[in-house]
């Protein structure tokens, strides 16, 4: 899977560890049921009894993760092409609604099933989506894979009863509930970087309230990509240029080249976090960065004619804003804000706000799936439109150079 932080959904709420019991190949699987089910010939499914004679692939899914969406194409035509063989079901923590209008968009033979309780996630210690469980005609787990491994190939192989080894990205032990990096609130500053952490959530904190509002920058198990577009202020990857083997220095799935870094300014300098980050990241790692104007293609965000603007203006004077492939909400948000964090992440190329909108909204969009369809049309309930053109925008630039005699560690 790719794309975006690499897609890796971490539920919060699940803490996979304090089970007495993880499942894995070889296991019966329980007897639990499936509830609702969308599209299929019962609304209650229980997994354990079901008699089918089938080999059962549990997809573990959603709408709003983009790489999501073709890995359920290819399970569609799999189902279609093995029917008596195999029964296809998606698990997903979407609404029944939303999973309704999903199966209308893209009629298809595998069953649906809702479940917000991210149930099946806690028993196969399993924190993101992507991966699909594959059960047996007795409902014993033959093995549980990384949905992108599910082709052909591979269902031939389970039919006729061969080893299949599970390639799973399965928990580490919990740490995320304490601070890594040791810092309280009478530090003034401080700088740490170091290599990967057993145990710590993938994930990026940036505070906007409390002593550390603004001052500080955090990342856990991060790609060292993710660090420099963050402190460069790119949200787009096609605003990236590689000068330096990725397989070497950036490759997502390799656990080496994963690094925490936690940076925390004096109050006087929070002003600078972004600006002193820069610095910090270009001498403490392999891979530096720089930033050039080029021009090149990018979506220009602008007034839709003849439309009213459908976003009001915020009484918010601080911007908050989450998003994800559910879509966007912020209040406070300044259009800028919306078109080059949100929409440049989401698209393929830059989005650059030309709106002549100055004030700051308050913004929400909604998708039934994760794709450029619904974006768009998102926008368009907005009374925006995008347009496609060539603009001069900042570039990061980053190049391999190895430092000398450097070791990880915490700098003050």
């Amino acid at each position: 899977m790719k794309k975006l932080i690499i897609i890796t959904l971490l539920f919060a709420a699940i803490s996979a560890q304090g089970q007495d019991y993880i499942l894995k190949a070889g296991d019966r699987f329980p007897d639990i049921t499936l509830h609702p089910m969308v599209n299929a010939p019962f609304k209650d499914l229980h997994l354990n009894t079901y008699n089918s004679k089938k080999y059962i692939i549990l997809n573990l899914w959603g709408t709003w993760c983009g790489p999501c969406i073709p890995e359920m194409d290819v399970l569609a035509k799999l189902q279609d092409k093995y029917p008596q063989q195999i029964q296809v079901i998606g698990y997903s923590n979407d609404p029944e609604e939303k999973l309704k209008k999903y199966i209308t968009k893209k009629p298809s033979k595998v069953w649906l099933a809702s479940d917000t309780s991210f149930l099946l996630y806690r028993m196969l210690c399993i924190t993101s989506v992507g991966h699909a469980v594959l059960l047996d005609p007795q409902h014993n787990i033959v093995a549980v894979v990384k949905s992108d491994s599910v082709n052909e190939k591979l269902i031939t192989r389970l039919i006729k009863g061969e080893k299949i080894k599970s390639n799973a990205e399965t928990a580490e032990a919990n740490n995320s509930e304490k601070d890594p990096f040791g810092v309280d609130s009478l530090q003034t500053s401080s700088f740490t970087i170091r290599s990967y952490m057993k145990g710590q959530q993938a994930m990026g904190r940036a505070p906007i309230k409390g002593v550390f509002a603004y001052r500080r920058r955090s990342y856990y198990n991060a790609s060292l990509i993710n660090m420099y577009k963050d402190a460069y202020g790119v949200s787009s990857d096609k605003q990236v240029v590689y000068d330096f083997d990725r397989k070497k220095y950036a490759d997502y799935s390799d656990k080496n080249q994963q690094y925490c870094m936690d940076l925390l300014v004096a109050p006087e300098q929070k002003d600078s976090l972004l600006a002193i980050m820069q610095r910090k990241l270009n001498e403490s790692l392999p891979v530096k960065g720089r930033t050039e104007i080029r021009t090149i293609p990018v979506y220009v965000l602008k007034q839709k004619s003849g439309s009213a603007v459908n976003i009001s203006v915020s009484a918010e004077s601080a911007i908050s804003y989450k998003f994800s492939g559910n879509g966007f909400e912020g209040t406070g948000v300044k259009l800028d804000d919306f078109a080059g964090i949100y929409l440049s992440n989401e698209l393929e190329l830059p989005v650059i706000n030309e709106t002549g909108l100055t004030q700051r909204y308050d913004i929400k969009t909604a998708n039934d799936m994760r794709d450029k369809e619904n974006i768009l049309a998102g926008i368009d309930k907005l009374g925006l439109t995008l347009e496609k053109t060539e603009r001069p925008v900042k570039v990061l630039v980053l190049y391999a150079q190895p430092i000398v005699g450097y070791i990880m560690g915490t700098y003050k």
